[in-house]
């Protein structure tokens, strides 16, 4: 069954080169507005949303959140014509102009994990990295997109210090490093999936000016 994609663009949408690639890999699916799309997002399940705010001739970070909250599991691809001067916190992905079909492809084949299913076990954890589902200490949790990368991240390479610009650069696709909140926010939450007490953190562990390291006391013991 082709992978369905959601695009939320303007009228000049259609003549893009990008969408024409796209339509010979995914089924696509128009939406004209950000309120379409939403109701689009309800009536079909789709397996990405792309917002085109560049043919919308809006920055749509109010739709992106909107798109985020409602629904948080659909990964989200943000084209815009210029980088926000702040870190974005809704989409999964940003990309800035010029927005090449190549590039876009690839992005979304990475976010589809096309191929089998790959399981992470790593001490009392366990992840299905394609479906973004984590048990640990016995609780399955079902990960947003974001929180689905920076946990495979750290199940990736326990025992080593991830630093700031690299997460920001793998997760958020972004180097800016002016304003780290959301990232702040995010580490949060994923302590409060990986640790019991995630105000005593056992196992992601921060270090200090440089980033985080997750430890797995149990591998120790192996």
């Amino acid at each position: 069954m082709a992978m369905t994609i959601l695009l939320i663009g303007g009228s000049r949408v259609k003549q893009t080169a990008h969408v024409t690639a796209l339509q010979k890999h995914y089924q696509v699916i128009l939406a004209a507005s950000g309120k379409q799309g939403i109701e689009a997002a309800k009536a079909h399940k789709f397996n990405v949303v792309i917002l085109d705010s560049i043919s919308l001739g809006t920055p749509g970070e109010r739709i992106c959140r909107s798109l985020s909250v409602a629904f948080p599991s659909i990964p989200i691809v943000h084209l815009v014509q210029d980088m926000p001067q702040r870190m974005p916190s809704s989409a999964t992905v940003v990309l800035c102009e010029p927005i090449k079909a190549r590039r876009l492809l690839t992005c979304l084949e990475r976010l589809l994990q096309v191929g089998q299913e790959e399981i992470l076990e790593i001490g009392p954890f366990c992840m299905n990295v394609a479906r973004r589902l984590l048990v640990a200490h016995g609780k399955e949790t079902q990960l947003t997109p974001k929180l689905g990368l920076l946990v495979e991240m750290f199940l990736r390479h326990p025992g080593q210090i991830i630093d700031r610009k690299l997460i920001m650069e793998k997760v958020w696709e972004t180097d800016y490093l002016g304003d780290t909140r959301t990232l702040d926010v995010h580490i949060r939450w994923v302590r409060q999936v990986l640790d019991d007490d995630s105000k005593k953190p056992r196992y992601l562990k921060t270090v200090r000016g440089v980033g985080y390291c997750l430890e797995v006391p149990e591998l120790e013991k192996v």
